[in-house]
């Protein structure tokens, strides 16, 4: 008797899953149109890609700024006469100054 009802289960799973499959497929082809109508005779145009987009901002960015540096004037290479001159060192803190917080 167990093996005369299991069929019977799986006809009635075999039903459901036909009228699933066709409400979906009547759902994706109303979708469809409703897609086609906004659209018109308009070819599809590409989907918009971030990824695209943020290399194109990276590129223009690093381009503005090799533009810029183009434009900024060369630093000199050689250290400045100021530079080099000779300085008296700083007197040492006493170290209990440095301790007690005194030391400026």
């Amino acid at each position: 008797m167990a093996d005369d009802e299991t069929p019977a289960a799986d006809d009635g799973l075999d039903q459901r899953v036909t009228q699933l499959e066709t409400g979906q497929q009547s759902i994706l082809s109303k979708l469809d149109q409703l897609l086609g109508a906004g659209a018109g005779d308009t070819p599809e145009a590409e989907p918009e890609r971030p990824e695209v987009n943020i290399a194109e901002e990276i590129r223009r960015q690093l381009g503005e700024r090799d533009k810029a540096a183009a434009r900024k004037p060369k630093a000199a290479a050689a250290p400045k006469a100021a530079e080099l001159a000779e300085q008296a060192p700083e007197p040492m803190g006493r170290r209990i100054e440095k301790i007690m917080g005194w030391a400026e």
